[in-house]
C-alpha cells in the first residue's frame, strides 16, 4: 500500500519532470528559433534599406537631371533593425577611378555612402552612382554605376556619370537617421582622341571586395556592348584593380562625355 509520502514524493517528481519538459522546449526554441527569427526580421530589413538606397539614387539623380544647385533634399536612412542598432558612415576616396583616352587622362574619387546593421554583416549603400549590397564581404550590385555606348558606324559616343561625393561621418543610431544631399555642380567633360585610340577604364580600390564588384560592373558591360559589335574588354590585373578597354573599329573615333555632378552630403542637423 502506497503511504501518503510516497504519493507526495510521486506529485514532486512529477512537477519536476514537467519542468524539465519546459525548460527544453524553451531552450530549443532560443537556440533554434529565435535566431531563425532575427535572421528574417534582418532579412526584411536590408530589403527596407536597399529599398532606401534606391530612392536615394533616384532623388540624386533627379538632381543632376534638372540642375537643382543650392537645393537639398533629406532623405531618411532606417539603419537600424528591429533587434540592433545600425550605422551610417561616408567615406570619401574609396577608390580611384582612372579614364584614359589616348593622351588625355581624368582620375575621379570614388565616395561610399552606407549602413551596417544586424548581426548578419550586411552592408548597403551608394557608390559611384549605383547602389550595392555586401554580405559577409561579397558585394552585389543591386543597380550599378552608368556608362553607355553608342555605335555610329565607325565611332563610338561614350556617356560616363561618375559622381563626386563630398562628406565624412559615422553616425549610430537606434532609429532611422536623416541625410541631406545637396548639388554643388554638374559639369560634363568631352574628350575625344585620334583615330583607333583605346579607351580605358581603372578602378583601383582600397578593398579586394569593392574592385571584384566593379569588375562584375566592367563584366556585365562587355557582355551588353559585345553583343552589339563592340570591342570591349573586362580584366582584373590586380587582386584591387579592375580594369575595362574599349577600342574602336578601324579608322574609328571614340568620343567621350564624362558628366561629374558634385553633392556635398550630410547628416541633418536638429
Amino acid at each position: 500500500m502506497m503511504q501518503k509520502r510516497d504519493s507526495g514524493l510521486s506529485m514532486a517528481v512529477g512537477f519536476v519532470m514537467v519542468l524539465l519538459v519546459i525548460a527544453m522546449i524553451i531552450g530549443m526554441w532560443a537556440v533554434v528559433g529565435v535566431p531563425e527569427q532575427i535572421r528574417d526580421a534582418e532579412d526584411y530589413h536590408a530589403i527596407e534599406v536597399t529599398n532606401s538606397f534606391l530612392d536615394y539614387k533616384i532623388a540624386v539623380d533627379n538632381q543632376r537631371v534638372h540642375a537643382m544647385t543650392g537645393l537639398n533634399i533629406s532623405m531618411l536612412i532606417p539603419a537600424a533593425s528591429g533587434y540592433s542598432d545600425g550605422a551610417l558612415f561616408m567615406d570619401e576616396g574609396v577608390g580611384t577611378l582612372r579614364v584614359l583616352l589616348g593622351s588625355t587622362e581624368n582620375t575621379y574619387d570614388i565616395s561610399r555612402l552606407y549602413t551596417t546593421f544586424g548581426t548578419t554583416n550586411t552592408r548597403v549603400g551608394y557608390e559611384g552612382g549605383g547602389v550595392f549590397r555586401n554580405d559577409y564581404g561579397s558585394a552585389v550590385w543591386v543597380t550599378p554605376p552608368s556608362i553607355n555606348i553608342d555605335k555610329d558606324g565607325s565611332d563610338l559616343d561614350i556617356t560616363m556619370i561618375i559622381p563626386e561625393m563630398h562628406g565624412a561621418f559615422a553616425v549610430g543610431s537606434s532609429e532611422g537617421i536623416p541625410v541631406e544631399t545637396g548639388l554643388v555642380s554638374s559639369i560634363p567633360t568631352y574628350v575625344n582622341a585620334p583615330q583607333d585610340q583605346m579607351l580605358t577604364i581603372t578602378y583601383t580600390a582600397e578593398e579586394r571586395w569593392d574592385a571584384l564588384l566593379w569588375s562584375t560592373f566592367f563584366n556585365e558591360t562587355q557582355i551588353l556592348y559585345q553583343s552589339e559589335g563592340v570591342s570591349i574588354t573586362s580584366t582584373m590585373p590586380l587582386p584591387i584593380t579592375a580594369t575595362l578597354q574599349i577600342t574602336p573599329p578601324p579608322g574609328g573615333v571614340i568620343y567621350l562625355t564624362i558628366i561629374k555632378p558634385v553633392y556635398d552630403v550630410d547628416v541633418r542637423r536638429f
